[in-house]
């Protein structure tokens, strides 16, 4: 459990150095900002957080399979898409002459990244 839990936080963290790095400009120059350092404590926690709750998910759902684990890490990051969305509805990062780009950008990184940990946790199940 603990392995599996920490393979995908390495995975999560890992994932969003790369995809950041080659989308990271266009993020930021879509809503015109200069991003400040972020507070690496409480994202790892986050990250831990997330990524426990998608191995409990995967357990009791009872997943067997690579494709089990990917349909459910990839059904959460669409849960996180359509909140996104939600948000978006409601005016947040509208105010940007690419609010769709950046919307795209922030709900993509989650979708690849938690289902790649969905399929690589099911080593450990």
């Amino acid at each position: 459990m603990i392995l599996a839990i920490l393979t995908g936080v390495v995975i999560y963290m890992v994932s969003g150095m790369i995809y950041y790095t080659i989308l990271g400009n266009k993020w930021v120059t879509n809503l015109n900002i200069t991003p400040n350092q972020p507070n690496y404590g409480l994202l790892s926690l986050v990250t831990l957080m997330t990524t426990i709750f998608l191995y409990g998910v995967l357990r009791v759902t009872g997943a067997e399979s690579f494709l089990d684990g990917g349909l459910i890490g990839g059904g959460i990051g669409c849960i996180v898409a359509l909140s996104y969305a939600k948000d978006f509805i409601f005016g947040l990062g509208t105010n940007s002459k690419s609010a769709l780009t950046i919307y795209v950008i922030a709900v993509g990184y989650h979708i690849i990244a938690l289902t790649t940990i969905g399929i690589v946790m099911m080593f450990f199940i």
